[in-house]
């Protein structure tokens, strides 16, 4: 399992749909204050046991895009991503 989550051909997987994620993101014409695109960065994030690609949007105006609009879990599921939340174990 190692071998194949650090393959080339699962890396290339990733990479396509991280940059398809991006691209969907950005096309949604969102904009800072400034008037300046909505910074969406595609960039490596490999893991000790496998290859890894995050989406990100690293400006404080991407919280509250993804608060209010869902930006990058809306942009994944129309890239044929499931989302989910995160378990954190506690019951509410």
């Amino acid at each position: 399992m190692r071998e194949l989550l650090n393959s080339e051909g699962f890396r290339g997987a990733v990479q396509a749909a991280a940059d398809q994620v991006g691209a969907v993101a950005r096309g949604v014409g969102h904009r800072v204050t400034s008037g300046e695109p909505l910074p969406v960065e595609v960039f490596d994030d490999p893991r000790d046991d496998r290859v890894g690609v995050t989406v990100a949007v690293r400006h404080p105006a991407g919280v509250g895009m993804e608060a209010r609009y869902g930006l990058l879990k809306r942009s994944a599921e129309a890239a044929g991503l499931e989302v989910n939340g995160l378990d954190t174990g506690e019951e509410i």
